[in-house]
């Protein structure tokens, strides 16, 4: 993986930006599952929500290696 990234000439870890990636994503999947109640079948909606969120910025860091 690429060190940094370049933003309009700003060079940024690039480990923020698939976190920040993973963190909308996460925003989203949590608000999807709160629509459809879900979460009444979760035991600790914090620890579930970590999990996604680490779910996804895996999925984000690999997906950023093979475009890069």
């Amino acid at each position: 993986m690429n060190a940094e990234i370049s933003i309009f000439g700003v060079l940024v870890p690039s480990v923020l930006v698939c976190a920040v990636v993973a963190y909308l994503g996460m925003a989203v999947v949590a608000r999807c599952l709160r629509y459809a109640g879900a979460y009444r079948f979760v035991w600790h909606r914090s620890l579930f929500n970590l999990s996604v969120f680490v779910c996804l910025l895996g999925l984000s860091v690999l997906l950023l290696t093979k475009v890069y």
